[in-house]
């Protein structure tokens, strides 16, 4: 799945997301129009879908993420 999909299960704005993932509102949509994002963001990302989906999600499970490594 796409972040876009994922944030969209989770029934969240893309402002939703950046508060409950500590990172800010651009970088949620850098991320998800395929922008380069640090590692941390990303992990922050993949960690506040986790909690909120109930399962686990890695970065590498978000489709389409191109993380500065």
């Amino acid at each position: 799945m796409t972040l876009t999909e994922y944030r969209e299960a989770a029934a969240l704005s893309i402002p939703e997301l950046a508060r409950k993932a500590n990172v800010d509102d651009q970088s949620v949509r850098n991320a998800e129009s395929g922008g380069r994002i640090q590692a941390r963001v990303a992990r922050s990302i993949a960690q506040a879908l986790s909690e909120i989906l109930g399962q686990t999600i890695r970065v590498t499970d978000i489709e389409g993420l191109n993380v500065r490594m």
